[in-house]
């Protein structure tokens, strides 16, 4: 059940079979999209496929035991991939709105977790990564990122960090920041001075224009001057 206005009575029918998992549009008034395209029959799901309905974004993924299948984006594309384009034809929609992707990610988040625990965390940036990027894409084309988001965001690039070992994704949490203009929290400081020991460190240049940014702010109180001061100390180790 979605309770939202842009969601039909009767909107799409999923079905689970031995065989695989498809998706209907049961004729509905706003359509039902995969992977950003309108579908007109039944669509079958693949790993990481998105689907959307209304304005509201389900990610296709599985958990078992088996071994986890190859990931379903290039890990080796950058972070701040090129933002999608909005389409204003048809009925297509344009981007997801920000707010959409909250619950998802937490709930993709906490099944992340939980297979870190169970000695799984390959299968994590399959499933979290390209929610992660969508934020930042988002973010770049001047979506608002309300701050809870943002701070779970970086949470999870964070766990990312450590688990595959990728500084990268702790660049992720570098300009996320940028994008959404704010200073980092004293939590996400302390983390990101405790990753950079063990997974790398930081996107030095990257780190720079941060800081440079922040450091023609006059607003600042001693509170966020102390946390720039750190970042800045963060920035001169080699």
């Amino acid at each position: 059940m979605l309770d939202e206005a842009l969601v039909s009575r009767m909107h799409a029918r999923l079905l689970v079979t031995t065989e695989g998992v498809s998706l209907e549009d049961l004729h509905s008034t706003n359509g039902v999209y995969v992977n950003g395209d309108r579908i007109v029959q039944v669509a079958a799901l693949n790993i990481g496929d998105r689907a959307l309905i209304g304005t509201q974004e389900i990610s296709f993924s599985e958990i078992g035991t088996d071994p986890a299948p190859p990931p379903s984006f290039n890990l080796e594309e950058p972070l701040t991939s090129p933002i999608v384009q909005t389409s204003h034809s048809g009925n297509k929609p344009g981007a997801i709105p920000i707010t959409a992707r909250a619950d998802a990610l937490q709930l993709l988040g906490t099944l992340a977790r939980r297979l870190a625990n169970e000695q799984k965390a390959a299968q994590a940036p399959r499933m979290l990564g390209p929610h992660l990027r969508g934020i930042l894409r988002g973010a770049s084309s001047g979506l608002v990122v309300p701050e809870a988001l943002s701070t779970l965001a970086s949470e999870y690039a964070l766990d990312l960090a450590h688990w595959t070992a990728d500084p990268r994704w702790l660049d992720y949490v570098v300009e996320l920041h940028l994008v959404t203009k704010r200073l980092f929290s004293a939590p996400i400081l302390a983390a990101l001075q405790r990753a950079e020991r063990w997974v790398g460190p930081l996107n030095r240049s990257l780190l720079e224009y941060y800081v440079a940014a922040y450091a023609r702010e006059k607003q600042l109180d001693p509170e966020e001057k102390a946390r720039l001061a750190l970042v800045k100390r963060i920035l001169k180790k080699k």
